[in-house]
């Protein structure tokens, strides 16, 4: 009898005598921990991808697919079948082409969707994530944030001042910590504390007058994780309205965090591009740090958007090993 093969999740979850799951672990090594994250980034692209091509004809979006196709047999066969590989240089690539019939299409993103619960889901993701951001290892970004903040150039201008933190993943970190701010709004699409609100950005209601906005937004490598690059550049046009106008005595600004190679190995985007864009949404840099793997951004905003601005894909790089990371406006 051939031995039956062991599902590996991202974080492979400890089990009590009934065989039941007891969670994620508390602790992750470094390079585990970046395997989990690059690995979700691409499967999610993918099944963004996947689910792009087959709305074509059929009205699929990544709201309803799964409702859609939950008595297909096609994609609840491969779903069922999928084992992950125990090794990461075992990932499927999962190519996708318009070689490939709609049921094998169907059949790709079932595939993806096992590997991404099989993994560990969201919650894999997201441990990896603030694991990565602790202070032992060095990763909370918004320690390069205040220690900007605290430059005499802004002291002058940090009053009762309110901040935004787009996709945060720990109300204990040091934009909570520094004393500089008012008050925070911390949210995230899948919160792990009950002080951060669960919500997307893109969802979250209009400010509806100057006190419901923000004198700093914080967005930490959370574009990059947006699936599209229209959508990168409808959320980045939004901040805008989320943003407080700034005066003398206070401040408006934009800290913002993105992987290093979304600017430095990318076919259609670079620093310059996404200066050309922020320049036209009303932002100008004041500072920029470039770190091994990431970086970092303040911009401050001077509340007078052009927000009738295009930005199409441009093709500005040529070369295979390059990444196809794009933000758009439209």
């Amino acid at each position: 009898m051939a031995k039956k093969k062991t599902r590996v999740g991202l974080l492979k979850r400890p089990k009590t005598i009934t065989g039941k799951t007891q969670g994620i672990p508390k602790s992750i090594k470094p390079q585990h921990t970046r395997q989990i994250i690059r690995r979700f980034h691409i499967l999610q692209k993918n099944r963004y991808a996947i689910i792009k091509r087959l709305d074509k004809k059929n009205n699929i979006t990544i709201d309803n697919y799964k409702e859609l196709f939950k008595n297909n047999k096609i994609y609840q066969s491969a779903f069922n079948a999928f084992v992950v590989p125990e090794k990461y240089t075992d990932s499927q690539v999962y190519k996708i082409d318009d070689s490939l019939s709609h049921n094998q299409t169907v059949e790709i993103l079932a595939k993806i969707d096992a590997e991404i619960e099989q993994r560990g889901g969201i919650e894999a993701y997201q441990r990896a994530s603030t694991e990565g951001q602790t202070t032992k290892r060095g990763g909370d970004s918004s320690k390069r944030l205040v220690e900007w903040l605290r430059e005499e150039k802004y002291q002058r201008r940090i009053g009762d001042v309110t901040a935004l933190e787009i996709g945060c993943l720990s109300p204990y970190n040091v934009i909570s910590t520094c004393g500089i701010f008012k008050d925070i709004t911390r949210i995230d699409l899948n919160s792990q504390d009950p002080l951060i609100l669960e919500q997307n950005f893109m969802e979250r209601p209009l400010p509806k007058n100057t006190d419901e906005k923000f004198n700093l937004i914080s967005c930490s490598l959370v574009i990059n994780f947006v699936p599209s690059p229209q959508e990168r550049g409808e959320m980045l046009v939004r901040m805008t309205k989320f943003l407080k106008k700034p005066t003398e005595t206070s401040i408006s600004v934009l800290f913002l965090v993105l992987p290093l190679p979304c600017i430095t190995n990318s076919r259609y985007f670079d620093n310059k591009r996404l200066l050309e864009i922020m320049t036209h949404l009303g932002f100008t840099q004041t500072h920029y740090y470039e770190a091994k793997k990431v970086a970092y951004w303040l911009f401050e905003w001077n509340g007078k958007p052009l927000l009738n601005a295009k930005f199409p894909k441009k093709n500005l790089y040529t070369g295979s090993s390059r990444n196809n990371f794009c933000i758009i406006i439209e």
